[in-house]
């Protein structure tokens, strides 16, 4: 489970700001376009990215993308910190980088009553501390390749906690499902229930095996959702059943399919997962994700979610302060964050409110064309 997560000299965010999960099931970012919502879950899953997919030669490249707006952000580090529970044990992982090398790395398990015990430690591009019997990990490791990498290649069990934690405890959801997912038998009618749960006119789901062809005349197949549809004939009465790929399915629906797939999947997965999501569920009616929130809140559910969302329909007064996360966004362009605010009492600063010029806006679709 995801405990806390800091990020810091990314993106909008030119000094570090954090955002805290401990024990809920649910935190919303939310706050106007453009005030730093998705920049929040786009570093998390950067931080994932340089985790699981390591550089594969020293000339590699960092996905370095520093604070923007001002003149000295971009010749410092960004800088990531996440705090998460795998398998009884709480640790800390936290780095810092630029375009070239890794510059600070540190991992260390926490302990009861506010301690901490250091698992290794890199400073100014050098590793510092390394676990017994793990130097000649510490060698092998590249100036732009992380320690924490090395290490569970190399069968350090706290490095395979925290690494196992981001290749498989944390889930990106996207608008559609992965197009390599596999779906077995007892899944398809837990989907459709799902399905029929919120609303969805969808008769049943089923996957079938789509070939494809590459320009070289080569062939493969792979795996491809599809709906059922009820067929009518002009009495009313159903005569058939049609199947809609889910690629041709609308937004929504497609939303609705990959949030369940991965709601439903984490009830039987080894460990909690954290599924984040960018504006979740913007395309399905609002009572509908109010239900999907109430889901993952209730006692059969076993992961959280960590979501960004524009509509304060989701967020009622009932909702714990410490489930809402606000993005605010100064005259300066440099994002922070305020978590622990009451649902619809706390506006926005003057500086993150954006009004709305109406004359301005009408001659922006004004032409002089013919």
């Amino acid at each position: 489970m995801l405990i806390a997560f800091t990020l810091q000299n990314f993106r909008s965010y030119k000094e570090a700001a954090t955002l805290s999960l401990a024990d809920l099931k649910w935190v919303a970012l939310s706050g106007l376009n453009g005030a730093g919502k998705s920049a929040v879950l786009a570093g998390l899953t950067l931080l994932q990215q340089l985790v699981v997919v390591p550089t594969e030669q020293i000339t590699d490249c960092l996905p370095y993308q520093p604070f923007a707006f001002d003149t000295t952000s971009d010749g410092l580090p960004t800088q990531f910190a996440v705090t998460l529970e795998r398998g009884g044990s709480r640790y800390r992982y936290a780095l810092s980088y630029d375009a070239t090398r890794i510059l600070s790395e540190e991992l260390a398990v926490l302990l009861p009553g506010g301690q901490s015990q250091r698992l290794f430690l890199r400073q100014n591009g050098g590793i510092v501390c390394v676990p017994a019997g793990q130097k000649q990990a510490a060698a092998n490791t590249r100036p732009n390749a992380l320690f924490l990498q090395t290490l569970q290649a190399a069968n350090y069990q706290p490095a395979i906690a925290v690494f196992s934690w981001f290749a498989e405890d944390l889930v990106v959801l996207g608008d559609r499902p992965r197009t390599d997912l596999v779906l077995d038998d007892w899944l398809i009618p837990q989907l459709t229930q799902f399905l029929h749960a919120v609303g969805s006119e969808v008769a049943g789901v089923t996957q079938r095996q789509l070939a494809l062809q590459f320009l070289d005349g080569s062939r493969f197949t792979r795996p491809d959702l599809a709906l059922l549809y009820e067929k009518y004939d002009e009495e009313g009465e159903v005569v058939d059943v049609a199947e809609l790929p889910l690629r041709q399915a609308s937004t929504g629906t497609q939303q609705l399919v990959t949030a369940g797939l991965a709601f439903i999947t984490a009830q039987i997965a080894k460990n909690p997962q954290t599924v984040i999501a960018d504006e979740f569920a913007s395309a399905v009616r609002p009572e509908v994700a109010t239900a999907l929130l109430a889901l993952v809140a209730s006692d059969v559910n076993h992961s959280q979610l960590l979501f960004s969302t524009g509509h304060e329909v989701l967020l009622s007064s009932q909702t714990d302060p410490q489930q809402r996360c606000l993005a605010e966004k100064n005259y300066r362009g440099e994002s922070t964050l305020r978590q622990g605010i009451s649902a619809m009492t706390e506006q926005p600063t003057i500086f993150t409110h954006q009004r709305v010029d109406g004359e301005t806006l009408r001659t922006a679709f004004t032409t002089d064309i013919a």
